[in-house]
């Protein structure tokens, strides 16, 4: 496969409804789930390492209070406090995070710290130190690769820098800045935590929304795609419609024109029948009635034809009465005998027992059988058999429809032609119209029932008429 026609954007168009929204959907909803991720985790981040700060001030500044004077921090005897700072030192130590601290004068000059290497230097470079002279409490987590941190990095790593101002009793006057260092295995955990915890509330609110969305989407392609397909169906039917109203006002027009013709026609081939059984002469008078038998028949064929052309266009309103399919068929079969003799055909009733009676138009039913069975005559051979059947269908041990079946031992309808068959004008006999299925089509659909088509036992045809079941009153 080339990669090409693989990418092709045209292929993409033409995918259904529910691929199309499955994967723009799930684009649209990871990149909205990482986007939410991102900005809530960094939130509750935020909110986490300021709370954990303030609480890391708040602490140390109650600690500050009870060793420390406000004149501890602006002495120049640095002596005779480095003590109490000591003591200070050794109390916040016993904080399990807190490792050490430094402390600045608002000049930003370090004036104590347990390493004595950075007393009296500044670093106008540390802006965190620089935030913390005008009020802020700061932390640092990014690097402890600073000046003042030049002698003490071994002892430091993994700390963060927490850096808050000292305020004297009143609360007006800055005394300086402590600098603390504070190990951050606990909060890397907690933050770590924090991450995954909003990272999973994401994912499962993501995959909620996909799949509830997905599922909506899919009811609704679904829907569409039924709404379509009822559409088509109705267009079809509409189409249908109109071919049955031009074929209607064909066929009234030719009933019309070719009728009363038709009906003279037959008239004079009944008179001419008389007046040849007044002519002597055995042979030509047999000849002359069998010309004019002949022409009788041809007449009816035509009017019976033209008669099913107009049933079909505008067939008539079922009004359905209690009918005892057994016995319908019965009648049937026996109408149809001479047709059995004529193509050497035998007809095998195999009727089923306790079937009830079903409403239908006993008229357009006997239309249906009279048809169904007519054409499994002509399509069986001579000497074979055309099998009708009935059977109660139960459904939860009560009757739910009764099922009619035409079998024959004929070449069989092959499956591409089996919806054809019930459309107008389709047929493979030489001298077929192609209207009797249609017509019976019809007149079974008007009555509730269905007809389907499929191979019998023999390789023929094999025709089930489906009719539902009521309670008749």
């Amino acid at each position: 496969m080339k990669i090409g026609k693989s990418l092709n954007p045209y292929s993409f168009k033409n995918t259904s409804l529910t691929v199309r929204f499955a994967l723009n959907s799930f684009l649209c909803i990871g990149i909205m789930t990482v986007a939410l991720w991102f900005i809530v985790s960094n939130y509750l981040i935020n909110e986490m390492l300021e709370r954990e700060w303030t609480a890391t001030a708040e602490l140390v500044r109650a600690d500050i209070k009870e060793y420390l004077t406000n004149t501890d921090f602006t002495t120049k005897d640095r002596k005779s406090v480095g003590p109490k700072f000591e003591t200070l030192l050794k109390h916040v130590s016993l904080m399990p995070e807190i490792v050490r601290f430094k402390v600045y004068n608002t000049n930003g000059v370090v004036i104590w710290s347990d390493d004595k290497r950075v007393v009296g230097k500044s670093f106008p470079d540390n802006r965190e130190l620089q935030e913390a002279l005008r009020g802020k409490i700061i932390a640092n987590m990014s690097s402890l690769n600073k000046q003042e941190n030049v002698f003490e990095q071994g002892s430091l790593t993994g700390a963060v820098e927490v850096y808050f101002p000292v305020y004297s009793d009143n609360g007006k006057e800055l005394l300086g800045v402590f600098e603390t260092y504070k190990r951050a295995e606990g909060i890397s955990r907690n933050i770590h935590k924090a991450r995954m915890v909003v990272l999973v509330g994401a994912l499962g609110g993501g995959l909620l929304l996909y799949f509830s969305l997905f599922a909506i989407v899919r009811q609704a392609a679904k829907k569409i795609d039924e709404q379509q397909a009822n559409l088509l169906k109705v267009q079809s039917q509409l189409v249908a419609s109109q071919r049955m109203a031009a074929v209607g006002e064909m066929a009234a027009a030719v009933a019309h024109g070719i009728g009363n013709p038709l009906s003279s026609i037959r008239a004079a081939a009944q008179v001419a029948i008389l007046d040849a059984g007044s002519e002597t002469g055995s042979e030509p008078k047999t000849k002359m009635t069998a010309n004019l038998q002949g022409i009788i028949e041809q007449v009816d064929r035509v009017q019976k034809r033209m008669q099913g052309l107009l049933n079909f266009a505008k067939p008539m309103e079922p009004h359905p009465v209690p009918v005892e399919v057994n016995s319908l068929l019965d009648e049937v079969v026996k109408t149809l005998q001479p047709r059995f003799a004529e193509a050497v055909v035998r007809p095998s009733l195999e009727l089923g027992a306790n079937v009830p009676k079903v409403s239908l138009d006993a008229g357009q039913a006997e239309q249906i059988f009279m048809g169904l069975i007519s054409n499994a005559v002509e399509a069986t051979p001579k000497g074979g058999t055309v099998t009708i059947r009935t059977k109660a269908e139960s459904d939860n041990g009560l009757t739910s429809s009764v099922v009619v079946s035409v079998e024959d031992n004929g070449p069989g309808i092959p499956v591409a032609n089996r919806q054809k068959v019930f459309e107008p004008f389709f047929t493979t006999k030489l001298h077929g119209t192609g209207i009797g299925l249609p017509l019976a089509k019809k007149f079974v659909e008007r009555n509730g029932g269905t007809i389907q088509i499929s191979d019998s036992h023999s390789g023929g045809a094999k025709i089930d008429v489906t009719f539902p079941w009521q309670q008749a009153n």
